[in-house]
């Protein structure tokens, strides 16, 4: 059900916790740098109305799965949510905004999907505990700060053929040993072979 700023905000004041005004904050700046004038809510996550724009996600939960058609994951949509361990991001997701996923402590592994065309700077900064991120395919845009300030972050896994784009983008030099990206061979996509039947005479 498409819903205005307003109502959204009403939502959000009333769900919050008491005490806590940084969701208030948050979604209200982020309200306000869109254009549009129109919402939806579903469950605990704000979209855009056409539903291809992550605004912001309510509380903080142990695992958290974007719906399937969100393309942009915007700024400070899922920050500082201290409790998140599992995070599924969508296939057909193109674009992840500065400052999305900043400080999620509890964070230990993402996947991107090979959809995924930008990561903008501070994406996934400060997430202390994030250790392995698995890209499905490199980026054509990826920021050299998206994962600032990640200290327990050692492995980054990417296709055979995208470990050199990634080091360069990250800037990692040759010497650099805090990071290991490891390069995974193409899958073999195998079709089922036509079932021979014999046949009796």
């Amino acid at each position: 059900m498409k819903e205005n700023k307003k109502d959204i905000l009403e939502k959000i004041a009333k769900q919050s916790k008491k005490g806590n005004k940084f969701e208030s904050m948050v979604l209200n700046l982020a309200l306000q740098k869109l254009d549009s004038e129109n919402f939806q809510m579903e469950d605990k996550a704000v979209l855009t109305a056409d539903g291809k724009r992550l605004v912001y996600i309510l509380g903080d939960e142990a695992e958290v799965t974007i719906k399937d058609g969100v393309e942009v994951i915007g700024e400070m949509a899922i920050a500082k949510k201290k409790n998140l361990k599992t995070l599924h991001l969508p296939q057909g997701l193109k674009k992840i905004e500065r400052d999305a996923l900043v400080d999620c402590d509890a964070l230990i592994t993402v996947t991107i999907p090979a959809s995924v065309e930008e990561i903008e700077a501070y994406a996934f900064a400060d997430c202390d505990a994030l250790k392995t991120v698995y890209f499905e395919k490199v980026p054509k845009e990826l920021n050299r700060k998206a994962f600032a300030d990640c200290d327990r972050l050692h492995e980054i896994s990417v296709p055979e053929d995208g470990v050199k784009a990634i080091r360069k983008a990250l800037h990692f030099t040759d010497g650099d040993t805090d990071f290991i990206v490891t390069g995974r061979p193409a899958e073999v996509k195998t079709t089922p072979k036509d079932k021979k039947t014999d046949k009796k005479k």
